[in-house]
């Protein structure tokens, strides 16, 4: 099978010469798919040149169509011989094919450009701010007693990063104590065990999540603008500080929160494999024994899947003491979680942060969750995580001086 594109305004022309057939169909799928993801959301398939459609290839274009249906897009087949004809309007699927030929002049040759890009920002209210508060501020390697544990609730305008648990007393909470994220009602958080997917709890009717945690930076309020993020020019993917870079100045602030969807080019972070709970004493862990409560994930992760990630950004001042990986020479100072999914698409342009977020978490579960961190290690450090495309809501922080 061969398989051309060409972009003509929104719409991306896919001409498919050959069998789509059981041979075909998994390449066909991967190739239309990834078109997708690059934001081509609006697909003619210009089938003058396939000769052959089975079963298999109807089932690749029903996964194509339920992907462009659930970002709101449009999927019309063309030129279809007639076999090809046939056989989809005797397997119910007659609806794809489309007699009418698009007018020239809306079919006029543009650039393969993908339809988002880094300079898509959309005001959701300009007065909108975050309030932040610290209730539980645990410092490696504290012995956790029972007041530095406080119990968190999380409604549907709270976001949250921080080490807790979803056990149901203090005692139990002791041996549970991992990474958590919060967004929008929310929690996904990590079990302190190697190898462990994380678990989550999700705002249903009346059910509120809640968790005991020992280390928290808790905001609540709404988001005051989105922008969207993409390949563009030189630029192939965007490192966390330059997301972070973006937050401060889409909301003019020195102190801000966000929240990302985006899929990934490499994640680098690390989790706790041992509950800072069960800390006999104060003390400092160093390596090698460090190993046995962490784990870094050694390499640059999941690429090509989707994070979720919650933060704070601030320039440099009297915010730091709560960005304690920071160095003295960073521009700006970053505390972030990221919990992976599987990819899912996002619809292009304005998007409501609820609605997008239910979307993900109604569907396949996380996979990880990370602290994100920098690995600056000359020659053998793995940079800082960093994204490829996506969408980040984010506001101003109206009260950083409560982060003293």
């Amino acid at each position: 099978m061969k398989i051309t594109h060409e972009q003509r305004e929104k719409y991306l022309i896919i001409k498919a010469q050959g069998r789509l057939d059981a041979s075909w169909s998994e390449y066909f799928t991967e190739t239309v798919l990834n078109h997708i993801r690059c934001g081509h959301h609006h697909l003619i398939v210009e089938c003058s040149g396939l000769s052959f459609l089975s079963s298999a290839g109807i089932r690749s274009l029903i996964t194509i169509y339920k992907e462009l249906s659930g970002v709101q897009g449009s999927f019309q087949i063309v030129n279809a011989i007639p076999f090809v004809a046939m056989t989809l309007e005797t397997t119910g699927f007659k609806s794809w094919l489309s007699n009418k030929p698009i007018p020239e002049q809306q079919l006029q040759s543009v650039h393969n450009m993908p339809e988002t890009g880094s300079d898509e920002v959309y005001t959701i209210n300009k007065n909108a701010s975050l309030k932040i508060s610290v209730p539980a501020h645990w410092q490696p390697w504290q012995v956790v007693n029972d007041d530095s544990i406080a119990k968190l609730r999380f409604p549907q305008k709270s976001f949250a990063i921080g080490i807790g648990t979803s056990a149901g007393g203090n005692e139990d909470a002791r041996l549970r104590f991992g990474e958590f994220l919060a967004t929008g009602g929310n929690v996904i958080f990590q079990p302190p065990d190697e190898g462990q997917r994380p678990d989550y709890l999700f705002a249903e009717k009346n059910f509120i999540p809640e968790m005991h945690v020992i280390q928290a930076l808790y905001c609540s309020g709404e988001m005051s603008h989105l922008f969207r993020f993409g390949p563009e020019n030189e630029m192939i993917y965007f490192s966390l500080n330059q997301l972070a870079e973006m937050v401060l100045g889409i909301t003019k602030s020195e102190c801000a929160g966000f929240v990302i969807l985006g899929e990934v080019e490499g994640l680098v972070g690390t989790h706790l494999i041992k509950s800072p709970g069960v800390l006999n004493e104060e003390r400092t862990i160093m390596y090698p024994e460090i190993c046995d409560w962490i784990t870094f994930c050694g390499e640059r992760a999941f690429a090509g899947h989707q994070a979720l990630m919650f933060g704070i950004v601030a320039r440099p001042g009297r915010q730091m003491k709560v960005f304690p990986h920071a160095r003295p020479d960073n521009s700006i100072y970053t505390h972030t979680h990221a919990a992976v999914f599987p990819y899912q698409t996002l619809q292009n342009g304005e998007i409501d942060m609820h609605s997008s977020l239910q979307k993900f978490f109604n569907g396949p579960p996380p996979l990880a969750l990370f602290h994100l961190v920098d690995d600056s290690r000359p020659a053998v450090g793995l940079g800082e995580s960093a994204l490829i495309r996506g969408a980040c809501w984010c506001a101003p922080i109206n009260n950083p001086e409560d982060l003293l």
